[in-house]
C-alpha cells in the first residue's frame, strides 16, 4: 500500500511569502511590458501620422494652398468673363444681363467691375437700350459735359472720364447715380445708352485702354 505524504503547516507558511514575492515580480514585469508596449504604440502612431508617405500625400491633396485657390478663382473668372475667347489685343467686354465689364489683355483677365447700362423700359416712346455689337474706342476726354435731349427731357452731365465707342454712346463715370452699379435698377433708371462706370474704375480704364481698343457689348 502506497504511503501518503503531507506537507506540514510549518513548511506551507515558509513557502507562502516566497510565492507571493514571485507573483508580485511576475505582475510587475507584465505591467512594465504593457507600459512599454503602449509607449511604443504611441511613438509609432506619432511617427505614422507625420512620416507615412501615403498619409502625407492624403493630407497634401486635401489641403489646397492659398496660391492654388487664387489661381483656380482666376481661371474660373477668366472663363466666365469670355476673355478665354479673345484672340489678341485689349478688349473691353460688357454684359448687359450681368451688368458687368471685363477688361481682357489677350486671353488674360486684367480687371473687372460692375456697371450700369441703358434703361430697358420704354418711357414716353424712348428706347435707351445700350446697343450690342463690336466697336472701338475712337476718342478720349477728361472733365467734359455730356449734353442731350429726348422725349423725357434734356441733360447736362459733367463727367471726369469720357470714352465714346459708338456715336454718342460710350464709357463714363456717373457721380449722380444713386443706386449700386450692377443692380437691376438699370431697367427703369439706367443710362441714356452709355455704360456707366464707378469713378475709380473709369479712371483705370481711361489709362489702360488706348484709342482703338475693342469694345464688345453682349446681352
Amino acid at each position: 500500500m502506497k504511503r501518503l505524504s503531507f506537507t506540514s503547516p510549518r513548511h506551507s507558511l515558509v513557502w507562502l511569502p516566497v510565492s507571493l514575492i514571485v507573483v508580485a515580480l511576475f505582475i510587475g514585469a507584465a505591467m512594465s511590458g504593457i507600459t512599454a508596449q503602449n509607449s511604443s504604440l504611441r511613438d509609432f502612431g506619432t511617427v505614422s501620422v507625420i512620416a507615412t508617405p501615403k498619409m502625407a500625400q492624403t493630407l497634401q491633396s486635401s489641403m489646397l494652398s492659398p496660391v492654388a485657390t487664387v489661381a483656380s478663382v482666376q481661371r474660373a473668372s477668366t472663363e466666365t468673363s469670355g476673355c478665354s475667347q479673345n484672340g489678341s489685343g485689349r478688349l473691353l467686354l460688357v454684359s448687359i444681363s450681368q451688368q458687368h465689364l471685363w477688361a481682357c489683355d489677350g486671353t488674360q483677365l486684367v480687371n473687372e467691375s460692375a456697371v450700369t447700362t441703358g434703361t430697358t423700359a420704354i418711357i414716353n416712346g424712348v428706347d435707351d437700350n445700350t446697343p450690342t455689337g463690336t466697336w472701338h474706342i475712337y476718342s478720349k476726354q477728361t472733365n467734359t459735359v455730356l449734353r442731350g435731349c429726348d422725349a423725357n427731357g434734356c441733360w447736362n452731365d459733367p463727367v471726369q472720364y469720357w470714352m465714346p465707342f459708338d456715336g454718342e454712346v460710350g464709357f463714363h463715370d456717373a457721380s449722380w447715380q444713386t443706386f449700386p452699379f450692377g443692380a437691376s435698377d438699370y431697367h427703369t433708371n439706367g443710362s441714356h445708352g452709355c455704360v456707366h462706370l464707378p469713378t475709380p474704375f473709369a479712371a483705370w480704364v481711361y489709362g489702360w485702354a488706348p484709342i482703338g481698343t475693342q469694345v464688345t457689348v453682349e446681352n
